[in-house]
């Protein structure tokens, strides 16, 4: 007997020795982060999967857990999608990225001004779209998520080119991309020195959430009167290695791939993307040809460092149609101008970019953000009457230096930061007629630097009134060499100089109030400027410089109110704001006449009044059992009513001079609706449907053009689910412009009229579209 015993224990001990795991538990220290700020996400709940047991994390996003190898950590919170991590006998730290879902928006972590904090905490107007919004399109136009944002509207030159985003009215000032906004990918700028902001060279089905700062952001942002536009690239989830493939067909000889590895260990994630896009839209000469290389990497360093790295290569060329007028965006939309065919006009673009962004906790209430990038660009652009060749590169930086205290009575935050950017331009002009290469017309060195120094402060001032108010210094300035003026005749006008203009100070104050745990008030006040972009200073078209213009300056009023009601399930937001802005920018356009080719000139002649209202609602149903899992309705409203409150067609006071004081602000719709609603089934079927209906608006200063009101009804209908623990599939079909709505998304505002009423203002999209597609996944 006594030797049973002793065989018996001994097979337990050597048992024990060989295999530990299933004894011994592990004990895992982790964060929970929302990836796009590096923010702890407070309160996140950390589950192991089918235990009785688990954990939140704290005001640090900071838990501990005791785990075994092959456990299954469920790791979520109110405002983000679920991850579940699988513990590794290697495992003892983990630093856990959730992505933000498109229900309980008012809780996710936002950027805002420059310190960051929930939606609904932020005491200022901030559109969010999130990976699930991007999803319920095919993803490849930027406008069919963003215009759900009350307040914000894109508009597209080509089908798959010439974007640009209007925020409350800014950024359509001129025809060509936009200006009056500053927008960044993953905090690399891709507004330019000169406050262009070029959107082409961008892959948005990449894109995992939009944030939107709308109004003067001047105060933190520099250049930015209109707002800003933060987008993220999404990331791979940490502790997996997946393969995946999509396909998607449509329309118009639409194909569009995605390749993508997505790697993550415990503390790291890379995401390899490359897309390729061939569109042949659907008026003639508008085929687009588009590949994307996009890597980002996060690497958490240690509990106090992180690192971010992106690398963004876009190979673009995309041909232009011309415009066509009112009567043929009826009778013959897809028709091209006769000169853009005669001269076979596009936009040829060669891009690349690389960013390092480093984020160093130093203590519990001190840290510090700095991102360093640089980049090029080379664009060839056939037009009409000319053909324009340019070279940019740019580099520059932003940091931001953080200190918090929650633990004092007034729970102090500041914010210290500076950013610096600056463009080489080099860009020569020539005449094109016929496709046969004309005279130089322009050869211009162009060096546009802007650079800010800012600075915000917030105190609790009582248990739930807070008062926050930041300043930034802001500085513009353009070196301009005129590189014919030493080849040509005595005669030549030499268009060399230097501006820099008067320094710039933003300042912003704003108050919250919550109300209750699930809703605030705010008020604010702010003010910001736009200064005149390089392509306004510089008329490329006809070699001339605009020395005389001045800044816009805008001072803006708002209040508003954002929450959370029925446990969570309805969250709204709303938002009432005026600004008034002087030496608003008027754009003067002249047609092409003999051989001096169509160009825009631009004065300080003007005084523009903004008031608005802002509304959207939502509804999650998400019932416990049953077939449905979801049920989803939405519905954003936009009203502006913006006018010319002292606007003249330029300063010269003479005879020529046109008042259009009283006249509507061209290019603005008064009213914009946006409805839809998200269902999905517990057996993987889902249904997304939008609609946005925009009202007439005037198109010319005089407003004696209009573009007509019209509805879009977009449509999708798909299936995803996992098969088996490795596989996962994603099927679906779409429709665009279901209603066959005749529409022109980005219209020329402001153009002369010709003898025949019908000016060119027109680019028209397309009727109805369909695509189909789908995505496999294969997780290791």
């Amino acid at each position: 007997m006594k030797s049973i015993y002793v065989r018996f224990y001994t097979t337990v001990l050597l048992l024990l020795c060989l295999f530990p795991s299933l004894y011994a538990q592990l004990v895992v220290t982790g964060r929970v982060v929302d990836p796009t700020n590096n923010q702890p996400i407070v309160g996140a709940s950390v589950l192991v999967t089918g235990a009785a047991r688990g954990t939140t994390a704290n005001d640090k996003g900071q838990f501990e857990i005791s785990v075994n190898e092959g456990d299954q950590l469920q790791i979520s919170a109110i405002g983000y999608l679920t991850q579940q991590v699988t513990i590794k006998a290697t495992t003892r730290m983990l630093t856990v990225e959730l992505e933000s879902s498109n229900t309980d928006l008012n809780e996710v972590i936002v950027s805002g001004y420059s310190a960051p904090q929930t939606l609904q905490r932020t005491a200022g107007a901030v559109g969010l779209v999130t990976s699930r919004d991007i999803q319920r399109t095919s993803g490849i136009h930027l406008q069919n998520f963003v215009n759900l944002i009350p307040g914000v509207k894109v508009e597209m030159r080509t089908v798959a080119a010439g974007n640009r985003i209007v925020i409350r009215g800014y950024g359509n000032q001129t025809n060509f991309n936009g200006v009056g906004y500053k927008a960044y990918l993953n905090d690399i700028p891709l507004t330019d020195g000169d406050g262009t902001t070029f959107l082409d060279d961008v892959d948005f089905t990449t894109l995992s959430r939009v944030e939107v700062l709308k109004g003067p952001a001047s105060s933190v942002y520099g250049n930015a009167l209109g707002g800003v536009v933060n987008l993220y690239t999404e990331r791979a989830p940490i502790g997996k290695t997946s393969v995946s493939q999509q396909l998607l067909v449509g329309s118009y000889g639409l194909v569009r791939t995605n390749t993508s590895i997505k790697t993550g260990s415990d503390n790291t994630s890379l995401n390899i993307n490359y897309g390729h896009q061939k569109y042949d839209g659907f008026r003639l000469h508008g085929t687009s040809k588009k590949d994307f290389l996009t890597v980002t990497s996060d690497t958490y360093l240690s509990a106090k460092r992180s690192l971010l790295v992106f690398v963004g290569y876009t190979n673009s060329y995309d041909l232009l149609s011309g415009q066509v007028d009112s009567l043929n965006l009826i009778v013959h939309p897809d028709t091209a101008e006769v000169a853009y065919l005669a001269n076979n006009a596009s936009i040829k673009t060669e891009s690349a970019r690389i960013g390092i962004s480093h984020n160093y906790q130093f203590t519990d209430r001190f840290s510090n953000r700095t991102t360093l990038f640089v980049g090029g660009q080379v664009i060839d652009q056939p037009f009409a009457a000319g053909v324009n060749k340019t070279n940019k590169f740019k580099f520059g930086g932003r940091t931001v230096f953080a200190y918090t205290n929650e633990s004092a009575s007034l729970r102090p935050t500041l914010s210290v930061g500076a950013e610096f950017l600056k463009n080489f331009n080099y860009a020569k002009g020539y005449g094109l007629s016929n496709g046969i290469l004309g005279a130089l017309r322009s050869d211009l060195e162009i060096q546009a630097m802007q650079y800010s120094v800012f600075a915000q402060a917030a105190l609790q001032l009582a248990p739930r009134l807070t008062l926050s108010a930041s300043a930034g210094v802001n500085y513009v300035e353009y070196g301009i060499t005129d590189m014919r003026a030493s080849t040509t005749t005595p005669l030549y006008v030499n268009v060399s100089g230097y501006d820099r203009f008067k320094p710039v100070l933003s300042p912003r104050g704003a108050l919250a109030y919550q109300l209750t745990n699930d809703v605030s008030l705010y008020a604010s006040v702010s003010q910001g400027y736009s200064a005149p972009a390089t392509n306004q200073v510089v008329i490329a078209q006809t070699g001339v410089v605009n020395y005389n213009l001045r800044p816009e300056l805008g001072t803006s009023y708002e209040i508003g109110s954002k929450g959370s009601l029925l446990s969570k399930a309805l969250t709204y937001e709303i938002a009432y704001f005026s600004m008034a802005v002087t030496d608003k920018l008027v754009p003067q356009n002249f047609p092409a006449a003999g051989s001096q080719p169509a160009y825009t000139l631009t004065t300080n002649a003007g005084k523009v009044q903004h008031n608005g209202l802002e509304l959207a609602v939502q509804y999650a149903y998400r019932p416990l059992a049953g077939a449905v899992s979801l049920v989803r309705p939405f519905v954003s409203y936009t009203y502006s009513d913006f006018y010319y409150q002292d606007y003249k067609s330029d300063n010269n006071s003479d005879n020529r001079t046109i008042n259009y004081t009283g006249k509507k602000e061209s290019g603005i719709a008064p009213n914009l609706l946006n409805a839809g609603i998200d269902v999905e089934v517990r057996p993987g079927f889902y249904l997304n449907a939008t609609m946005m209906y925009v009202d007439k608006m005037p198109i010319t200063l005089a407003n004696d053009h209009y573009a007509q009101a019209y509805t879009l009804v977009n449509g999708k209908l798909g299936y995803r689910s996992a098969l088996g623990k490795h596989l996962n599939l994603d099927l679906y079909v779409g429709s665009d412009n279901i209603l066959s709505s005749t529409y022109s998304s980005l219209i020329f505002l402001n153009l002369p009229n010709p003898a025949n009423n019908r000016p060119l203002f027109f680019n028209p999209a397309p009727k109805i579209t369909y695509y189909s597609g789908a995505m496999v996944k294969y997780t290791f």
